[in-house]
């Protein structure tokens, strides 16, 4: 399918240098001259083919699907021809106007007539001769004059090949913009959980500073949270004394609703040391001597 949009952009094209260099070796490799001495050629030297195939192009205004058409004409003649068949100055000249009105009848529903066709070659050939050509050409065709997509496609490869090359890259761009995600896809795929937890699941590489300084900046919040997380003890108490606080909340008031004066007193009465005084002391009696409390050790 490429060949064919190949062919068809390539029709489009303007006659260029490239096509009538392309044509003028195309015709030079058909046949061999050897250089003759006649008359005629003295009087009317012939042009160079090059300068020949321009000024029909010039003349005739033909498009590059008639004139790049000859080619197919010009290889089949070269297949025909045989190797060692020598032409004089003027048979290279002759063999391309005729391949090139045979393109141009076959083509066109419309095509200058011979008559014009002498004219173009600028006296180089009469109308005769250009009848005769022609003639012999056909013969030598045998009158089969078709001209198939695959002989185009064959006789005009070193054009087509750039213009393949550029359409199937031109192919894998669009297939590219086709298949590139939109911003809104990006930022879909972005907050979905998956791509979340492949990134937490990634394993970073530790010979990064950044890597190393993320690390630490999360250990130091986790340190917070946790640190938010343990409920703070007052100074100077110890574990000892929030057992107490915590089992002296728990106690029943009514348990002791009954106790006595006498039996509370009693209790708060300090029961590891005893008194050795007998009777009041009167101020003025006292004596600094040595002390009458015991110890209970």
């Amino acid at each position: 399918m490429s060949d064919i949009e190949a062919l068809l952009q390539f029709n489009r094209k303007p006659v260029s240098q490239e096509m009538i260099t392309y044509l003028a070796r195309s015709t030079e490799s058909i046949i061999q001259v050897r250089e003759t001495h006649s008359m005629i050629d003295v009087a009317i030297p012939a042009p160079k083919l090059e300068l020949f195939i321009k000024k029909l192009v010039k003349y005739s205004n033909v498009q590059t699907p008639t004139l790049m058409a000859t080619t197919v004409f010009l290889t089949k003649l070269r297949s025909i021809i045989p190797a060692n068949v020598y032409g004089i100055e003027t048979t290279r000249h002759r063999i391309f106007l005729g391949c090139l009105i045979l393109s141009a009848k076959t083509l066109n529903d419309s095509s200058p007539l011979n008559k014009h066709w002498a004219q173009y070659t600028d006296g180089l050939l009469h109308l005769k001769e250009v009848n005769t050509i022609e003639r012999e050409l056909l013969e030598y065709f045998d009158w089969n004059l078709t001209l198939s997509t695959n002989d185009l496609i064959q006789s005009l490869a070193p054009f087509l090949k750039p213009i393949k090359d550029q359409i199937i890259r031109s192919r894998q761009q669009e297939l590219l913009l086709f298949n590139a995600p939109t911003p809104s896809q990006l930022k879909s795929y972005m907050n979905s959980p998956q791509s979340r937890s492949s990134s937490y699941n990634s394993i970073p590489s530790l010979s990064s500073s950044n890597t190393i300084s993320t690390i630490n900046s999360s250990r130091s919040r986790s340190s917070l949270n946790y640190s938010a997380n343990i409920q703070t003890i007052p100074e100077g108490e110890s574990d000892v004394v929030s057992q107490r606080k915590t089992s002296l909340s728990n106690l029943d008031p009514n348990k002791y609703a009954n106790t006595s004066v006498s039996e509370k007193r009693k209790s708060s009465r300090p029961i590891i040391l005893k008194t050795g005084l007998d009777k009041p002391m009167v101020a003025g009696q006292t004596k600094i001597k040595r002390s009458n409390w015991t110890n209970f050790f």
